[in-house]
């Protein structure tokens, strides 16, 4: 199908919205070439991250060998922060359990009473006279 075009020539319509196949070809070449290329850097990159990690484990291996009262000690402190971790955000959790429960019920945590105390207010809402 030809159409006239404004300088007066004569021309295919529809060309430059098709490409060609030998343009698609070459994008898909060009695709697999890149996607190649990828698979082999993802691969030197497990290769030498499994060297690193072995190299790692034996070298940890033969320092535990050679002093395992260093060892036992690192572990053992290791343990000891782990608990004391667990044991801190335990507390911290019973506190939030028991600050929402007062909220529920109504009653104040002891932290809400004290402050109550410090600020002049009574137990009915009223300000107390503070004179001196």
């Amino acid at each position: 199908m030809n159409a006239t075009t404004p300088n007066g020539t004569t021309g295919s319509t529809g060309s430059n919205d098709t490409k060609t196949e030998a343009d698609k070809t070459s994008f898909a070449d060009k695709a697999h070439v890149q996607l190649d290329k990828s698979k082999e850097a993802v691969a030197e990159a497990a290769a030498r991250s499994k060297e690193a990690i072995e190299g790692a484990a034996k070298s940890t291996t033969e320092a535990v060998k050679k002093n395992p009262g260093t060892t036992a000690a690192i572990v053992a402190g290791a343990a000891a922060a782990i608990a004391g971790a667990a044991f801190g955000a335990s507390k911290l959790l019973d506190k939030k359990n028991s600050d929402t429960k007062a909220k529920s019920t109504g009653a104040k945590s002891s932290a809400a009473k004290a402050s109550d105390t410090k600020s002049g207010t009574a137990k009915s809402g009223e300000t107390k006279s503070t004179t001196k």
